[in-house]
């Protein structure tokens, strides 16, 4: 009996166990089923912020030519990118430090007024019709109101027409005027109009010189205009503008100012292949162009150049003005590599000493990348060649040594005429003897 009574409380224990288990199990799978709805609400969630971020998304527009300076170029010196006194576009627009020029734009904006004719209403709705073609030409989407966009493209538009305008026409300038009247002023306003990040589509700008002078529509004078503003104002090599403005109108697409000059910096003529990528460039003059020319180095070029850099890195594939830079830095390590082309004219040294010209070629591309394809492998590679001959190398140092001045080589020929004749004499003698 007692081992009846041991197995039946056996058996309710085990029963007992199984059924603790069972509402465990049944328990464990309530909270799996739960975990497993929250994450698949989590899921959900993530889906649809990334779907509507996507449904936000625009197509890349085929017409981007103005961009933020990288990073990684900008931290190596900030100042060369920044507008130190006027925002010319979206990209440092309302700056504190940019913010007083802007009543000289509403001045600039009656000017125009006045010489086109045209009511502020006509301007606003032409300029309206643009804002689309306008914003697709910047890297970055602008987060502006369409009134405010089209406002600022207004304001920034006619300022640039009326200061392009100016040197040419004295009278479209007053008594009082606050940027002419002020050369340092206008020489800011003149730098900042050449920042990669301070632009404004050149087709904009063509729309509003039309409308500023009716009746040049179809000719390139906007274009000689720009190219004779920036050629006195930057010391830019003589250029004979209406012929040069033919050549680029016909073979070239100018995106903005910045691209303009960028063309001027190649001096020979453009390819008339309608693939621009694949236009060839002879950038490297003759010995005798570069004495004629030179190259100008002054406080400005610096920012130029910088701007010029990061503008191929971002839009083109052939790097022309880097490549340059590239060559000069090699043959610039220091001040002795400056002083042949100072002496031969081959740079003009506005900088002050050959210290500043040294570090400024070997600073310029701190940071930059330079294209795979390097356009001027092959003078890299003469040179070397050229280097790699011995006689050659003798006779640079005996040009070097002998010859470096007048009298250096006066002297020098005169040592060996009286070499010569000593060894006569001594020859002489002996014979006689």
């Amino acid at each position: 009996m007692e081992l009846v009574q041991r197995s039946a409380a056996k058996i309710q224990r085990k029963a007992t166990t199984i059924s603790l288990q069972d509402n465990t199990s049944g328990e464990a799978g309530k909270e799996d089923h739960a975990s497993h709805e929250m994450l698949n609400e989590s899921l959900i969630e993530v889906a649809t912020s990334l779907q509507g971020r996507l449904d936000k998304l625009t197509p890349l527009s085929t017409t981007c030519c103005i961009y933020r300076v990288p990073q990684k170029l900008r931290k190596v010196n900030m100042e060369a990118y920044t507008p130190r006194v006027v925002s010319i576009g979206p990209l440092h627009h309302g700056e504190e430090h940019l913010v007083a020029m802007e009543e000289h734009k509403l001045r600039y904006l009656r000017n125009f007024l006045s010489e086109s004719g045209k009511t502020l209403e006509e301007c606003v709705e032409i300029i309206s019709r643009e804002e689309k073609s306008v914003r697709d030409c910047y890297m970055e989407r602008i987060n502006m109101s369409s009134k405010e966009f089209v406002e600022m493209i207004l304001l920034d538009g006619c300022f640039i027409i009326e200061v392009i305008l100016g040197p040419r026409n004295p009278d479209l300038i007053g008594p009082n005027d606050r940027i002419y009247d002020k050369p340092w002023l206008i020489t800011d306003v003149i730098r900042d109009m050449t920042l990669l990040e301070n632009q404004l589509p050149f087709s904009l700008l063509q729309i509003l010189y039309n409308l500023a002078l009716p009746g040049h529509e179809n000719d390139c004078s906007f274009l000689t205009f720009s190219i004779e503003f920036f050629k006195d104002c930057l010391k830019m090599p003589k250029i004979k503008s209406p012929e040069f403005a033919r050549e680029i109108s016909s073979t070239y697409e100018v995106e903005h100012f910045l691209d303009l000059l960028r063309v001027c910096q190649l001096p020979s003529s453009l390819s008339s292949s309608g693939d621009q990528s694949k236009r060839i460039y002879t950038m490297i003059p003759t010995a005798t162009e570069l004495h004629e020319a030179g190259l100008i180095l002054d406080d400005e070029c610096e920012s130029l150049f910088r701007n010029f850099i990061a503008f191929e890195m971002c839009h083109y594939q052939k790097n022309y003005i880097t490549d340059y830079i590239v060559l000069m830095d090699q043959l610039i390590n220091t001040t002795r590599d400056v002083d042949i082309p100072v002496q031969k004219r081959i740079i003009e040294n506005w900088l002050g000493d050959n210290v500043a010209v040294t570090n400024l070629f070997n600073n310029l591309l701190i940071n930059a990348t330079a294209g795979s394809d390097f356009y001027l492998a092959d003078v890299t590679k003469g040179l070397n060649e050229y280097c790699d001959v011995p006689w050659n190398r003798r006779k640079a140092a005996l040009r070097q040594d002998y010859f470096c001045s007048p009298w250096r080589g006066a002297s020098t020929i005169a040592a060996v005429i009286l070499l010569l004749l000593t060894l006569i004499q001594t020859i002489f003698f002996r014979h006689v003897c």
